[in-house]
């Protein structure tokens, strides 16, 4: 027969901090939360003389854990300021990419038309060269690529 506590009762309080219980069904166990600022959660034994140790040891662990979560944010401080300093910095390709990022839109713009011209049937092939045509032809001309048995070569 399990237990199942929808809401968590308040059973007093120790040392300043008001304790509610919970029961935990996935690991079987019943578990205090200490509320104070923060809520410290400790897992119950069957033992009271245990239990008031865990409580004791749980609240002797605060430093400690404040201490982590103090050096967590100075951490994600020294983050956001590193982040700032990246945002500000040029982007050392950005000649490169405005230069392929044109030649894209070109190609992109040469067969869209050459879509829109088979739709239409307002102008015949011979009239214009065909860009595919173009870049199909190119494509034959490259020379294959060489391997050897230490690395490969891509021309």
């Amino acid at each position: 027969m399990k237990l199942v506590l929808a809401e968590k009762p308040s059973v007093g309080s120790y040392r300043g901090f008001q304790m509610e219980l919970s029961f935990d069904s996935f690991r079987n166990e019943f578990d205090v939360t200490m509320k104070g600022a923060v809520s410290h959660r400790v897992a119950l034994g069957t033992d009271a003389r245990g239990n008031i140790t865990r409580l004791d040891n749980a609240l002797a662990g605060i430093p400690e854990r404040l201490e982590r979560a103090n050096e967590q944010l100075n951490n994600l401080y020294n983050q956001q300021e590193a982040a700032k300093a990246e945002v500000g910095k040029p982007f050392p390709q950005e000649a490169e990419l405005t230069a392929k990022s044109q030649r894209l839109a070109e190609l992109d713009a040469a067969l869209n038309m050459e879509d829109s011209a088979e739709k239409c049937d307002e102008r015949s092939e011979s009239e214009r060269p065909s860009v595919l045509a173009d870049l199909k032809s190119k494509a034959e001309h490259i020379p294959p690529a060489k391997y050897s048995e230490t690395r490969e070569e891509v021309l």
